[in-house]
């Protein structure tokens, strides 16, 4: 597949090509839209599938669909053009169609795209992707406001993750919370295994009986200014919801990020999500932006 005479592609071979990809998104002249990216090209399921575009042996964009079969990417604005849209568009249908003929799913490759933006809206909508209910919201509070502290529940206590030899044990919590098998040992190493990733701000918490019963990913968006903390994904074990963990170990992350220099903090939820939503706006948070999902059949 080419863009043109001078342009070619290739999937991503090594750690050259992925050292370029970093210069590539630092480079770009707004905010890049691939959400923990770091954590996802820590997968060798990902970095197979991760298709890189260039032009006269500069980098002009790249593709890959997650575990989830979302289509992220990036194209350098002055490379943008049709037939690379269609180029990018047409790898991740071929990766999500050969997903499903491996599985027997008939999964529909997904995306997202700001409210605002409406040049991947208009990508979207060309390329006949369908617009979803459901949206992802935004939430960000600053950490110079005073941050309300809520006690743990009478025996329980908080700790750092005590790193990979803990990982099975932080999957089936992230399981059962969300009822779902959408986190995996791999998926949570990948976490573990980014570079950003800060291991003081992994906390759980754990019930009298030693249980794991709670967690709070915390972090920092930008490995480069550690300005923007994160406080997400966030979860509490069935056994052991509606008792306050949430307010108690998302309270104590914010506390954790401040000590660390951060000024901002961020978490996302889905609109279907109220729980979550209720429990950022009861700790500050304020919804400031929101995603829209699209799908599209690829069989």
């Amino acid at each position: 597949m080419t863009t043109s005479p001078a342009a070619t592609n290739h999937l991503l071979r090594d750690e050259t090509d992925l050292q370029r990809l970093r210069a590539f998104l630092k480079q770009l002249p707004h905010k890049h839209s691939v959400d923990s990216f770091e954590e996802q090209i820590q997968l060798p399921a990902v970095r197979a599938i991760t298709r890189l575009w260039h032009c006269d042996n500069a980098l002009i964009a790249f593709a890959f669909v997650d575990a989830y079969n979302n289509l992220l990417f990036e194209i350098a604005p002055k490379h943008r053009s049709d037939q690379l849209e269609r180029e990018i568009v047409d790898w991740c249908a071929t990766c999500v169609r050969q997903h499903n003929a491996r599985t027997g799913n008939e999964l529909t490759l997904d995306a997202s795209s700001s409210a605002e933006d409406v040049e991947r809206l208009r990508f979207l909508e060309k390329f006949g992707f369908v617009r979803e209910p459901v949206r992802s919201l935004e939430y960000s509070r600053p950490l110079n406001a005073p941050i309300e502290e809520f006690p743990f529940p009478p025996g329980f206590s908080v700790r750092c993750a005590t790193g990979e030899s803990e990982v099975e044990a932080l999957v089936t919590l992230h399981r059962a919370a969300f009822g779902t098998d959408n986190m995996t040992v791999e998926e949570r190493l990948a976490i573990m295994r980014a570079p950003q990733y800060v291991p003081e701000l992994d906390l759980v918490a754990i019930a009298p009986n030693g249980e794991l019963s709670a967690f709070c990913i915390c972090g920092f968006e930008d490995d480069d200014q550690q300005m923007v903390g994160y406080t997400d994904p966030i979860g509490a074990h069935p056994r052991y919801q509606k008792i306050g963990l949430g307010k108690a170990i998302v309270s104590a992350g914010l506390q954790a990020l401040k000590e660390r220099g951060a000024t901002v903090a961020e978490l996302g939820t889905s609109s279907e999500n109220l729980p979550m939503q209720k429990l950022a706006e009861r700790l500050g948070f304020v919804c400031i932006a929101e995603s829209l999902w699209f799908s599209k059949k690829v069989s």
